[in-house]
């Protein structure tokens, strides 16, 4: 089989990008509807006690009620997110799918009553039958707008619009029904091709195209992006297999195959179905899904709220960075690699002298060549080894002070408000760097790189680049929100104490 390392493809493959909008805008919708759907319930819940002779237990006013059932919408999406409702997949069992409905709904419910009942001087809940109703109203409610979204996503499936591209690699029966599968219109799959060396004089299967590379499969296809490979060839070898999965993550492909006897298992890795046969998603990071909806409504949210705290200090830092240079810019654009290989450009208060400063235009195209100018050769070698020196000579007085406080680095709150960086991920590097990752670059391809990490609050400057590396990945493989309410916590402790620059 061939070799599908990643290095060699990541710098022509900007257009990949790990998680798909598609998904995301579906799960958009369903949080939407599921929340307005638990309110109607609730509202209609009172209604129809309402419609009864007897008077409610307790006088509460229909606009406080409304105002607590909106308060209420967050808990029963956390409850939905929790029982997998979230998880959107393009193959899904409409039973499994009921089964989660009612025990989100049943357990929300039950949870709101518990609260009535210790809520002995504002109650939630007019009357105890009121719940009750909700919960019998909101069961199908639910069912029937996610019905409803389904009916919708399949016929756009049907019209050949929001489809997930796929390549399948395999041969055999297990191919056969794969590539079948996948074919149904109703499925929300387009198998662009087949790759397989072993069916010599078969130019296709399952309607597509057979190819004997992968490379030769994705080359075929330019106008069209790749989201999954699914590999249904379980005899590959496990280097071949690892080396396909590499490829999948540093190009910003889901990857999914046949399991069979190599351990490529991971935490995050979860089991699904493909006409009856079980087919294993291996993901470097648990970050998709639901979890991309949130991280992506957390930087958004966050980097709004950061910029308007922080606008004052924006200003001021702006005109007296203008003010030591004025012919010089304010703000310093950086080419970094992005999200899927994605090339970025990443916005800093200018802290370096200008004369030095190294990039496109710019009198000196690398940093090295800035050294040898100043007569400072003798940091060329710490620079190669760290990508920084302890203390630059590039850099002005004012720069120094805006290091050593980070706030050099509040403009790319724009980045984040953009979308090309999150507030907390890896570090932005470059191609060079990236280069330096060897097998690992698709594990830092897999997320969106961000202003602060791992790395800057443990250690920050005081860490090796090998040690940097380290933690990067160790921030992409294990994820959560949790963590990364506490690295921007201990981040903002650690810029306070000045424990070294970003």
């Amino acid at each position: 089989m061939q070799s599908w390392g990643p290095g060699e493809h990541v710098r022509r493959s900007t257009w990949a990008v790990y998680g798909h909008r598609r998904e995301m805008l579906h799960i958009a919708m369903l949080v939407v509807l599921d929340a307005t759907a638990m309110m109607s319930a609730f509202g209609l819940g009172r209604l129809l006690r309402a419609s009864s002779a007897r008077p409610f237990a307790h006088v509460i006013s229909e606009s406080r009620y409304m105002t607590v059932m909106l308060a209420t919408a967050p808990l029963f999406v956390t409850i939905f997110a929790i029982c997998g409702l979230y998880r959107v997949r393009i193959v899904g069992g409409r039973v499994s799918e009921v089964g989660r409905v009612v025990a989100a709904v049943f357990g929300g419910v039950m949870l709101l009553i518990s609260l009535d009942y210790f809520s002995f001087n504002a109650p939630i809940f007019p009357s105890r039958s009121v719940p009750l109703l909700a919960l019998l109203v909101g069961t199908p409610l639910v069912i029937l707008e996610r019905q409803v979204v389904r009916g919708v996503m399949h016929a756009l499936f049907r019209r050949g619009r929001a489809l997930h591209n796929v390549i399948l690699i395999g041969n055999g029966h297990l191919a056969e029904r794969i590539a079948s599968e996948l074919r149904k219109p109703s499925g929300g799959y387009r198998l662009l091709g087949v790759v397989s060396s072993a069916t010599k004089g078969q130019p296709r299967m399952g309607g597509a195209s057979v190819f004997p590379t992968l490379e030769t499969a994705v080359a075929a296809f330019p106008d069209h992006r790749v989201h999954e490979i699914i590999q249904a060839q379980v005899d590959l070898f496990a280097s071949d297999a690892a080396r396909l999965m590499e490829y999948a993550n540093a190009h910003g492909m889901s990857y999914r195959f046949v399991p069979d006897k190599y351990g490529l298992y991971a935490a995050s890795s979860r089991m699904a179905t493909i006409d009856g046969i079980p087919v294993m998603e291996m993901r470097l990071t648990a970050l998709e899904g639901w979890g991309a909806v949130g991280k992506r409504a957390f930087d958004v949210a966050g980097a709004a709220l950061l910029l308007m705290a922080f606008a004052p200090a924006l200003l001021l830092i702006g005109v007296a960075v203008k003010a030591t240079e004025l012919d010089a810019p304010i703000l310093y654009a950086q080419e970094r690699i992005g999200l899927g290989g994605k090339r970025i450009r990443v916005i800093k208060f200018r802290s370096m002298v200008w004369k030095y400063s190294t990039g496109p235009g710019r009198d000196y195209n690398a940093p090295e060549e800035a050294f040898a100018a100043m007569g400072r050769a003798d940091l060329i070698p710490e620079f190669l080894v760290n990508h920084k020196v302890a203390d630059d000579p590039r850099v002005s007085k004012l720069g120094r002070f805006l290091r050593r406080t980070s706030l050099d680095e509040l403009p790319q709150l724009f980045n984040a408000l953009r979308g090309d960086l999150s507030l907390v991920g890896p570090r932005p590097i470059t191609q060079a760097e990236l280069d330096r990752y060897g097998a690992q670059a698709s594990s830092f391809l897999a997320l969106k790189p961000g202003i602060t990490g791992l790395w800057q609050v443990y250690g920050r400057s005081s860490t090796t680049y090998d040690e940097r590396v380290k933690l990067d990945l160790y921030y992409v493989e294990n994820w959560s929100v949790g963590m990364d309410v506490s690295i921007l916590a201990r981040t903002l402790v650690s810029v306070a104490a000045r424990k070294g620059a970003l």
